[in-house]
């Protein structure tokens, strides 16, 4: 006699017919229910790779559905340890599975494509076909690329009631190229992590090339979904889709800019949290281990409600639970969260700190003073952050330090505060405006805000880089741009200590010509969205 599970991977070979050349093993109990491997039909007949884990009495009741898409350049067993919690605890069938064109799935990849939108309503459509699944009891879960897949399907898909979405990408292409400041090692990263495995299309490897090869910030531009969160909002609020979404401050990969300032335009029932930490490394235990973890045991209890009806209390909750970016969150601590009804009541108003000459390096200087300095554009010890190093370390509390006296004040401008004598609070985007005569007609430029203790030793708070074409060389331009959000606590006696350089070769590439000479100029002046004095 054979179990329900082993009957619907029969229906999937029979669905996917000769696509599939490998033969997927029985269904194997588990404690508390069973599992299997197979191929489920894509929407075009792309056979997919999957892993479903199901509770034992499947074949009893409609049971609830939760996808489960990898991560990139992962296998369908990339969140195992949510998948057997799913399952084991409320019942849920779970399918985890891999994304056309990588591994055993069959296609090419889609990167967040309609495609890979219309292969998760395809598997619903089976599962409901073949799992004795509720129809009206559907969710999908992920992290990093994983959850910009959940992204995508639930906008697509009104049958998903409910979200979990650890680490997305927000945007794609500022995700790669902030602000048109191509990152040293992004696209590169992506493509050594899924060259083993995955299968490009030739205008994937074109786009891919150009970024790496020509250095091309616009490389990703025409990629439909580029603007993945911001395209998806809108369809997500017409579909009434609960979203749960988390991320890390230091995401050195998938930014957290873009969730953190768009969150607030979701209208249906919403949670965000944010933590310490690198790419996906706040939640990704949780995730694919299921080891006890603040977000993802969360985002369970998330699905437990909107999709089964558990009145377990988290609609209840705050909205938004925060926890600062300079504290330690390697172990769940409730405890170390702040919580707010929305990111708008997190965020302190804005305040102006005019820059004097770098020479005098004062923040909060004179607003009418005038002055100009030149600086050499060249490389020094103002560095912003070594991509998916810091922000792990900084998950640890074992941030670096950086002695910023040895900051070479001809390279770049220095500006510091006077101490906050009784600490304080910066919430926020801090948003810098920058007077500069370029040398020709490329011009990069990387601000870095730090937290400096009384030993001059500073830890970076936020950064992030603004490149600008067309510029009159020798002419002042003014260039304003955002640093990432944050929520950092300043301790009594630390001072806030702004940097501005050209080069900062570890994570970005600069248009800037090494050696040449920027002129900065008044007037120059940093927006913080701090508390205290």
């Amino acid at each position: 006699m054979r179990t329900p599970l082993l009957g619907a991977l029969a229906a999937a070979l029979l669905a996917t017919g000769s696509a599939v050349c490998l033969a997927p093993a029985a269904a194997v109990p588990i404690p508390g229910g069973q599992a299997t491997t197979l191929f489920l039909p894509g929407a075009d007949g792309v056979p997919i790779n999957a892993v479903i884990t199901a509770p034992p009495d499947l074949a009893e009741h409609r049971n609830p559905l939760v996808l489960q898409p990898s991560g990139w350049g992962m296998p369908a067993v990339g969140s195992i340890g949510s998948a057997y919690k799913l399952s084991s605890g409320e019942g849920f069938v779970s399918i985890e599975y891999t994304a056309r064109g990588m591994y055993l799935s069959g296609g090419e990849v889609d990167l967040l494509g309609e495609k890979d939108a219309e292969d998760a309503s395809a598997l619903i459509d089976w599962a409901i076909a073949n799992l004795n699944i509720d129809p009206d009891r559907i969710a999908i879960a992920g992290g990093s690329y994983g959850a910009g897949m959940s992204l995508i399907a639930a906008a697509h898909d009104p049958r998903i009631k409910a979200i979990v979405a650890d680490s997305p990408p927000g945007d794609v292409t500022e995700a790669l190229a902030p602000n048109g400041t191509p990152k040293t090692g992004g696209p590169i990263a992506l493509t050594v992590a899924g060259a083993a495995t995955n299968r490009f299309s030739p205008e994937l490897v074109t786009h891919g090339l150009d970024a790496i090869v020509n250095h091309n910030a616009n490389a990703f531009a025409a990629l439909p979904n580029r603007h993945l969160l911001a395209k998806a909002i809108p369809q997500l609020n017409a579909n009434g889709t609960a979203v749960f979404l988390a991320h890390d401050w230091q995401d050195s990969l998938l930014p957290v800019g873009p969730i953190y300032s768009m969150f607030d335009q979701l209208t249906g029932p919403k949670m965000l949290y944010v933590v310490p930490g690198d790419h996906s490394t706040g939640g990704g235990a949780g995730g694919v281990a299921g080891l006890p973890n603040s977000i993802w045991d969360a985002g369970l209890r998330w699905l437990y409600h909107y999709v089964n009806g558990a009145d377990n209390g988290i609609d209840r909750e705050p909205t938004v639970n925060i926890q600062p970016a300079n504290t330690v969150s390697l172990l769940p601590d409730p405890a170390a969260l702040v919580h707010f009804s929305s990111v708008g009541a997190a965020e302190f108003a804005a305040r102006e700190f005019a820059l004097s000459a770098p020479g005098g390096g004062v923040m909060g200087a004179d607003r009418g003073e005038s002055w100009s300095q030149a600086m050499i554009s060249t490389p020094t010890t103002a560095v912003a952050a070594i991509p998916y190093v810091t922000g792990s370390l900084a998950q640890l509390g074992l941030a670096p330090a950086i002695p910023l006296g040895t900051v070479d004040r001809n390279a770049a401008g220095v500006w510091r505060t006077e101490p906050f004598a009784g600490g304080g609070v910066l919430s926020g985007t801090p948003h810098l405006r920058i007077t500069a005569a370029p040398p020709g007609p490329d011009l990069t430029m990387i601000g870095i805000l730090y937290d400096e203790s009384p030993d001059g030793t500073g830890k970076t708070i936020s950064y992030w880089p603004i490149t600008r074409h067309g510029l009159t060389p020798g002419v002042p331009a003014t260039l304003e741009w955002d640093l990432a959000p944050t929520y950092w606590n300043l301790a009594p006696g630390h001072r806030l200590t702004l940097t501005v350089t050209t080069q900062d070769p570890i994570p970005f590439e600069s248009s800037t010509p090494m050696g040449s000479t920027v002129v900065f100029g008044s007037p120059s002046a940093v927006e913080l969205p701090v508390s205290g004095s």
